[in-house]
C-alpha cells in the first residue's frame, strides 16, 4: 500500500512540475510610441517580480514569464502600460506621452512646484551641462549658465575653491555666498573638490525673496539646490560607464608683457658688449668659474636656450571615470555610482585625485502611502599644491623665478648636493625651484561623508506628513613639509633644520526638518499650506602644530619620528601648537500658504522665525517673511493669436 501511495505522489508531483514549466514561455514583441517609432531602452517588467528586461535599438524585447502574468511597459516621459499575458507569445506595446511627467518643475528644497505655477525667480541646470566636463569642481561648470551668478576662481590649482556670489555681495564683512543644499542637506559652500559632478541630476538656483525667505537668515545670499541622480522604478539593471581623458595647455602669447631677450645668443652678446656677466668672462657661481676671457662668436652660437616658463608649465592630463548601476522594481529603485578623477595641474607638482562612492535608494509601499529615500556619499580627495605661488621669491615661486632665470642654463646643468646653496644667484632660481619640488611636500587630504534620509506618509488624500534628516562630515588634513637638506633651507633658514606644519580640521553638521503639508484642488482652485519645524547644529574643530627641526636620518613627511626636541642652546626649535572650537546652531519654525486659480493666477505667503547663534543672546529670534504672486499672461484670451506661447508676470517682496 505504501509503495502505491508513493507512486501516486510521484506522478502528481511530476504532473505539477510539467504543468508549471508548460505555463512559462518566452514573450517577445516591440515597444513603440503612438507614432509607430520604436522606443529603445524601454523597460519591460513582470509585475510583482524582479524579472525584467529592456528593449533594444529597434524597440524589440524578449522575456520569459508565465501565462496570466502582467507585463509592465514603461519609458521616461511616457505613460506606463500594463498587459496580461494570454495564449499568444507576441505582445506589442504602444506608449503615449505623459504630459504630466513631462511638465517642467522647480525644486525649491522644501517642495517641488510645476514651473507654470511657480512665482519665484529660479534657474535650473540639468546634468547634460554639468557631467563629463574636465572641471574638478562642479561649481566651475555653472560659470556663464545662470544669470546673476558670479563665480571667481583665483587659483589654477585643480579643485581650487571658488568665490560665489548671487546678484552681488550682500554683506560688508560677513559671508556673501549662497546656501548650498544637496538632497536637502546643507553642505560646505567652500569645498566641492571632493564631490563628483557626474552624480548630479540638476542644480536649481533660487534668487528672489519669494524663493529664499523660507530659508530665513541663511537664505539672504540666495540658495543653490542640488539634486543627485536616482534609479527609476520598474526598470531592469542598467550599467553605464563614462571615461574621459583630456589634455590641456596654458594658452599664452610669446608677448608676455616682459621685455626679455629672445634667446641665449642675444643676452650673451649683450653681456660681452657691456663687459659684464658670463659673456664677458665673469664668474657665475660654481657652474661657470671666471675666465676673464670674453666668449667667442662660436661659443655664443653654441650656447643652448631654455624657456624656463615652458619647463615649469607643461601639458596637463585629466582622467575622469564614472561607473553607475541603476535598477528598479515596481515599488523601489536604487542608484550606485563609483567615480575616479585625476587632474594634473599645468604647473609641475600640482595635481588632484579623488575617489567617490554614492548609493541612493528610493521606495514606496504597495498602498503608495509611505515614500522614503536614502542617500549616502563617501568621498576622498588628495590635493598636491605647490606653495608660495603668487609671491615675489624667485627661489620659491617657479612662475616668478622662471622670468629671472638665465636662458643659457639647462635642467641638466643642475649641480648636485648643497654646492649651489653656498652662492645664491638670481639666475640660478630654477635650480632652487626644481630642488623644492623634490624636497618639500604640500599635501591636503580630505574625507567627506554626506548622508540623508527622508520619508513622507500620506495621512489622507490631501494631507502628508514628512521628515528629512541629513549630515555633512569633513575631515581634512594639511601637511607642509620641507627637508633639512633642501637648498632653500640651507641657504635662507640656517637656524632651523627643516620644518613640518600639520593642520587637522573637522566639520560636522546635522539638520532635521519635520513638516506637514495640505493640498486641495476644488475645480480650478488649488489651495496649499505647510507647517515646518527645523533644527540645525554644526561643530567645527581644528588642531595643528608647527615643528621646527628635523633629523634627516629618521624623518618622513607626516611622521613625527624625525622631530628634534628643543634644547637650551636653540629656542628656534620650540614647537608651536594651535587649536580652535566653533559651534553653530539654528532652531526654526515656519509656514507657507499657496493659492492659484486655473494655473493662471497665484499667490504664496511665507513666514519664518529663526533662533540663530549669529544673533545676540538678548535678541536671539528673528522673523522673515515674503509674499509672491504670478500671472500667466499667455493664458489669457487676448493672447491667443499672438506670437507668445509663454509670458508670465511675477513679483515678490521680502
Amino acid at each position: 500500500m505504501k509503495t502505491k501511495f508513493s507512486g501516486i505522489l510521484t506522478l502528481l508531483l511530476a504532473f505539477v512540475v510539467q504543468l508549471t514549466f508548460a505555463q512559462e514561455k518566452t514573450i517577445s514583441g516591440t515597444v513603440s510610441d503612438d507614432s509607430g517609432l520604436p522606443l529603445p531602452g524601454a523597460t519591460v517588467l513582470v509585475k510583482g517580480t524582479s524579472s525584467g528586461t529592456s528593449s533594444d535599438f529597434d524597440g524589440k524585447y524578449s522575456i520569459r514569464a508565465n501565462q496570466g502574468a502582467t507585463l509592465v511597459f514603461s519609458f521616461v516621459g511616457y505613460s506606463t502600460v500594463e498587459m496580461v499575458i494570454g495564449s499568444s507569445s507576441t505582445i506589442n506595446a504602444t506608449l503615449t506621452e505623459d504630459a504630466a511627467s513631462l511638465e517642467e518643475v522647480v525644486v525649491t528644497g522644501y517642495a517641488t512646484v510645476a514651473k507654470k505655477k511657480s512665482n519665484i525667480a529660479a534657474s535650473r541646470i540639468t546634468s547634460e551641462t554639468i557631467e563629463n566636463r574636465p572641471n574638478a569642481s562642479f561649481v566651475q561648470t555653472l560659470t556663464g549658465q545662470v544669470a546673476g551668478l558670479d563665480i571667481a576662481t583665483n587659483s589654477g590649482q585643480p579643485g581650487a575653491n571658488s568665490t560665489i556670489e548671487l546678484r552681488g555681495a550682500n554683506s560688508i564683512n560677513g559671508n556673501t555666498e549662497p546656501l548650498f543644499l544637496m538632497d536637502g542637506i546643507p553642505i560646505n559652500e567652500d569645498n566641492f573638490r571632493s564631490l563628483n559632478p557626474n552624480e548630479i541630476e540638476s542644480v536649481t538656483v533660487l534668487k528672489d525673496a519669494g524663493a529664499t525667505a523660507i530659508y530665513g537668515s541663511r537664505g539672504a545670499n540666495g540658495v543653490v539646490v542640488i539634486k543627485t541622480k536616482r534609479g527609476k522604478k520598474g526598470s531592469g539593471l542598467q550599467i553605464n560607464y563614462t571615461g574621459i581623458t583630456s589634455l590641456s595647455n596654458l594658452q599664452y602669447s610669446n608677448e608676455r608683457g616682459y621685455n626679455l631677450f629672445e634667446n641665449s645668443q642675444d643676452i650673451l652678446t649683450f653681456e660681452r658688449n657691456v663687459g659684464i656677466g658670463r659673456g664677458a668672462g665673469d664668474g657665475l657661481g660654481p657652474l661657470f668659474p671666471a675666465t676673464n676671457v670674453p666668449l667667442t662668436d662660436a661659443e655664443i652660437a653654441a650656447s643652448p636656450t631654455t624657456d624656463w616658463l615652458d619647463f615649469f608649465l607643461g601639458t596637463a592630463r585629466t582622467q575622469n571615470h564614472t561607473l553607475t548601476f541603476s535598477t528598479g522594481s515596481e515599488n523601489a529603485s536604487s542608484f550606485t555610482s563609483l567615480g575616479y578623477f585625476a587632474q594634473e595641474g599645468l604647473l609641475r607638482g600640482s595635481n588632484l585625485q579623488r575617489f567617490n562612492l554614492r548609493n541612493n535608494v528610493s521606495g514606496t509601499t504597495k498602498n503608495q502611502k509611505l515614500n522614503y529615500t536614502t542617500s549616502i556619499s563617501l568621498n576622498y580627495s588628495k590635493d598636491d599644491e605647490p606653495t608660495s605661488i603668487g609671491t615675489n621669491g624667485v627661489n620659491q615661486n617657479p612662475l616668478f623665478g622662471a622670468f629671472s632665470s638665465l636662458p643659457y642654463l639647462t635642467p641638466q646643468d643642475n649641480p648636485g648636493g648643497p654646492t649651489l646653496a653656498q652662492s645664491f644667484i638670481v639666475g640660478y632660481a630654477p635650480f632652487y625651484n626644481i630642488d623644492k619640488l623634490a624636497t618639500s611636500v604640500a599635501l591636503e587630504e580630505e574625507m567627506k561623508l554626506i548622508a540623508g534620509f527622508s520619508a513622507s506618509y500620506r495621512l489622507t488624500d490631501d494631507l502628508t506628513a514628512s521628515i528629512n534628516a541629513g549630515v555633512d562630515y569633513e575631515h581634512i588634513t594639511f601637511l607642509d613639509f620641507q627637508d633639512p637638506v633642501s637648498r632653500n633651507q640651507l641657504r635662507f633658514n640656517t637656524l632651523v633644520d627643516g620644518f613640518q606644519d600639520q593642520q587637522t580640521t573637522r566639520r560636522f553638521s546635522f539638520q532635521n526638518t519635520t513638516s506637514i503639508n495640505y493640498n486641495k484642488t476644488i475645480g480650478k482652485h488649488t489651495f496649499g499650506a505647510g507647517a515646518y519645524l527645523e533644527y540645525f547644529k554644526a561643530h567645527f574643530r581644528t588642531f595643528g602644530f608647527d615643528a621646527n627641526g628635523l633629523n634627516p636620518k629618521t624623518l618622513f613627511p607626516g611622521d613625527g619620528s624625525g622631530f628634534i626636541p628643543d634644547g637650551p642652546d636653540n629656542d628656534a626649535l620650540v614647537d608651536q601648537i594651535n587649536a580652535n572650537i566653533l559651534n553653530a546652531g539654528l532652531l526654526s519654525y515656519f509656514g507657507t500658504l499657496n493659492y492659484d486659480f486655473d494655473a493662471k493666477y497665484g499667490v504664496s505667503l511665507t513666514l519664518r522665525r529663526d533662533a540663530s547663534y549669529r544673533f545676540a543672546s538678548t535678541n536671539r529670534w528673528g522673523t522673515f517673511g515674503s509674499i509672491a504672486a504670478f500671472w500667466n499672461i499667455a493664458d489669457e484670451n487676448f493672447m491667443s493669436n499672438t506670437a507668445f506661447n509663454s509670458l508670465k508676470l511675477r513679483g515678490s517682496l521680502w
